[in-house]
């Protein structure tokens, strides 16, 4: 899954990545709320380092995956519903945090308004791939856990 996601920032397109399903999707995977806030964030700056680094904006792009590993453990509920509506709110938040920073890190003459709006398509991406992949992330946990039951059942 790790190499997975690594890859997808690599071969995809631009604001189409697994990062933010990955950050929502952390407590499914683990107890330890320090990997649940490192992992996504460590993947994201070992990307970064390779992609390269893109001033300011950087800061609030980091702040808002820590902001939502943190509202992702906090809203936590082990069921898909709950699963797409933290996905949903962690890319509204994205829009707003995010994109306020690629305004104070200076695009022009451009106001706050248009620089909103100038990200919709982008944010559009994003939401789509971080709903598809929360769910495939959903859905190969729960075949996982399914498999599990039915070989320990059968072995029983």
């Amino acid at each position: 899954m790790l190499t997975c996601i690594f890859l997808a920032r690599f071969i995809m397109p631009a604001n189409f990545t697994p990062l933010i399903a990955m950050a929502v999707f952390m407590p499914f995977v683990t107890d330890n709320k320090s990997l649940q806030l490192l992992l996504p964030v460590s993947l994201l700056l070992i990307t970064d380092l390779l992609l390269g680094f893109y001033g300011t904006a950087m800061l609030f792009v980091y702040g808002t995956m820590i902001l939502i590993g943190f509202l992702s453990r906090f809203l936590h509920k082990d069921n898909v519903k709950r699963l797409m509506v933290n996905s949903l709110l962690s890319v509204v938040l994205w829009h707003a945090i995010v994109n306020f920073g690629v305004y104070i890190s200076g695009l022009g003459n451009v106001s706050l308004a248009q620089t909103y709006l100038l990200a919709i398509p982008f944010d559009l991406r994003l939401l789509t791939s971080t709903l598809l992949f929360s769910v495939m992330f959903y859905g190969i946990r729960h075949l996982v856990k399914e498999s599990t039951y039915l070989s320990n059942k059968s072995t029983s």
